[in-house]
């Protein structure tokens, strides 16, 4: 499996991910890619990075730091990097990017000080990544946001 690069979405990269999509039959589950960084534009506590498989693009992450909201949100786990969204194109799907873009956003988290990561997900639509979540060490939460489980990894447990 190669590794992927992860560069920060800025102008000088963002026509090579705007037409990123996923298989047709994902296309429920997600925003595309222009409405994603359209809303993403507007937020200021996202950061937004490209994926890159051999120099091609081939995904996109959005975190975001609970820690920088204006004024705190009980929608995050307070102490924990919240993974927004996450595509892989359909031509690079079964690679191993979505594991390696979750993994970045662990390294991501333990860098800036955060005690884990979080983030919801579809599990009642066919299609969903919720065993791959959980196989990456995320356990459910408990709790139900915008109709997505939520699902926690802690660094120390």
């Amino acid at each position: 499996m190669n590794n992927a690069s992860f560069l920060k979405v800025n102008g000088n990269i963002i026509d090579d991910i705007i037409d990123l999509t996923v298989e047709e039959s994902q296309k429920h589950l997600i925003a595309s890619n222009a409405e994603w960084l359209a809303q993403a534009s507007f937020n200021d506590s996202s950061i937004s990075y490209a994926i890159y498989l051999d120099q091609k693009p081939a995904g996109l992450i959005s975190l975001i730091d609970p820690r920088l909201l204006d004024k705190f949100d009980d929608h995050f786990q307070k102490e924990h990097l919240y993974v927004w969204r996450v595509m892989i194109d359909h031509r690079f799907q079964g690679k191993g990017l979505g594991n390696q873009a979750i993994n970045f956003s662990k390294r991501y988290a333990s860098m800036i000080g955060l005690q884990g990561v979080s983030l919801t997900t579809m599990d009642k639509e066919e299609g969903n990544a919720l065993s791959v979540y959980q196989k990456l060490g995320f356990t459910p939460t408990g709790r139900r946001l915008d109709d997505e489980i939520e699902l926690i990894f802690s660094f120390n447990n």
